[in-house]
């Protein structure tokens, strides 16, 4: 029985390609903001920031 040292190491990087790209997604969803963007009337994107249009 030969062993085949690409089929392995292609085999060990499927099995850890999905738990790492959930890893991954977690730690994005937990520390990147991803606020929802509000648009006005006029089609434009309302800012969270404080204006002062006086």
């Amino acid at each position: 029985m030969t062993i085949d040292l690409p089929l392995i190491l292609a085999g060990i990087g499927i099995m850890l390609a999905v738990p790492l790209t959930f890893m991954v997604a977690n730690w994005v969803r937990k520390n990147v903001d991803h606020g929802e963007a509000r648009f006005g009337p006029d089609g434009k994107m309302i800012s969270d920031k404080e204006t002062n249009d006086e």
